[in-house]
């Protein structure tokens, strides 16, 4: 059996994972002093407050001690394991992932580099558990997830270039678009960086432009938010009026991204065939 194990920048729910059988490994976050740990999207707390109290805050990438308890747990049980991370141009998450697989000295563990975010990492995924549970062998999935992750666009909009700016996480991105006249940045995670690809005047816009980057070959979309849950609604219901039948999702994000780009942020990932 190929166990997938994935970290909580995928936001998916408790539910979710059990029903995927996928391990979730938390991503620590500090707010002060305090070390927390961000886990399923629906047991994250009202992080939203904490993080607006407090001035101070980062994130970390899971140990690798994280990594080689659970790749050592599904070794013993016989399993094989996939590990697919969050991009490493993004997070330390992959090397520390990495580093406890090489631990291990198996050559059942095959951990990959999404170069993806949330939900672009969440359609990853399933399509991993849909290759595993058609019975494709360790190697193989690894090398069609390298051909499936450039079918995986993700777009997205925030309120405020602040927190992309003090994270680094960034590429090519004009850091002047902000707040004046209400124009708001449409970026992409390209090749596993955040880049500018244009602007949007308010909310209406926003959803135009995400929905224009959706092509008629997409099969599947995931709708991320943290707070703009007005703008994530009035995104949903205009793709489901464009596109009847694709099926879209919309899932919460959580601290870890929320830290980088602010809580009203609102992203569109989608899979083509």
């Amino acid at each position: 059996m190929i166990k997938i194990i994935t970290d909580s920048s995928v936001y998916l729910k408790k539910q979710e994972a059990d029903a995927l059988s996928v391990q979730v490994i938390p991503i620590p976050y500090y707010v002060g002093d305090v070390n927390y740990l961000e886990t399923y999207s629906d047991q994250n707390g009202n992080f939203e407050e904490l993080l607006r109290a407090n001035a101070k805050f980062t994130t970390s990438q899971p140990n690798v001690e994280a990594f080689l308890s659970a790749f050592e747990e599904e070794l013993s049980r016989g399993n094989e394991i996939l590990c697919i991370m969050i991009s490493s141009r993004l997070s330390g998450t992959y090397s520390a992932a990495y580093v406890a697989a090489k631990q291990t000295e198996s050559d059942k563990i095959a951990v990959f580099d999404s170069r993806l975010i949330a939900g672009g990492l969440y359609l990853l995924v399933c399509e991993a558990k849909k290759l595993a549970d058609a019975g494709e062998p360790l190697r193989a999935i690894e090398e069609k997830l390298a051909l499936i992750r450039d079918k995986i666009t993700i777009a997205f909009s925030v309120d405020d270039m602040t927190p992309l700016q003090r994270s680094g996480r960034i590429g090519f991105v004009r850091m002047s678009v902000g707040t004046i006249l209400n124009i708001k940045p449409i970026l992409l995670c390209k090749d596993g960086v955040v880049v500018s690809d244009s602007i949007a005047r308010g909310g209406a816009e926003i959803v135009k432009k995400l929905v224009h980057k959706i092509p008629a070959a997409a099969k599947e979309v995931v709708i991320d938010y943290i707070e703009n849950s007005r703008t994530a609604s009035d995104l949903y219901n205009v793709i489901q009026t464009q596109y009847p039948g694709l099926p879209v999702k919309l899932q919460k994000m959580g601290p870890v991204l929320g830290i980088h780009v602010g809580l009203q942020v609102v992203a569109v990932s989608f899979i083509t065939e």
